[in-house]
């Protein structure tokens, strides 16, 4: 199964841009019960923002890092992505690589998901926990 299959039966992954503060950051979040959030400028993938990384950066910074822009403490490099021509498989391969728990998904250089690691989709004939994770998406 390809990474764009997966996308096409998941539900949206919610976005953010720039200039959005680390709260609302955190909100959109909170709200979409997701630990990491992509940003985007139009189609672009211009960096994500993790869980941990909010709370990195709230231990150094407090209550002001409320109100700073997402670029202050988004990862924007590198960034680990993957090709939504790419295999199931290869994704979680990927992802166990990296020790990541998200994968944004391109399609010739646009955003068009998040694949990450989770229990609600896997593969037939993939092994499931401990041995290797299953995978979830959702697209934007």
């Amino acid at each position: 199964m390809l990474v764009r299959q997966i996308l096409e039966e998941t539900v949206a992954f919610p976005t953010i841009v720039t200039d959005v503060t680390v709260q609302e950051a955190a909100r959109t979040m909170r709200e979409a019960d997701v630990r990491a959030v992509p940003v985007v400028e139009g189609d672009k993938l211009v960096g994500i923002v993790t869980d941990w990384d909010i709370v990195d950066a709230f231990a150094q910074e407090g209550d002001a890092l409320a109100e700073r822009p997402v670029s202050a403490i988004m990862t924007s490099e590198p960034l680990f992505t993957i090709e939504a021509s790419s295999t199931a498989a290869y994704a979680t391969a990927k992802l166990q690589e990296r020790q990541v728990h998200h994968l944004p998904v391109l399609d010739e250089g646009r955003y068009v998901g998040m694949i990450c690691l989770g229990t609600e989709w896997s593969e037939e004939g993939m092994l499931t926990p401990p041995v290797r994770p299953t995978l979830t998406a959702r697209r934007p």
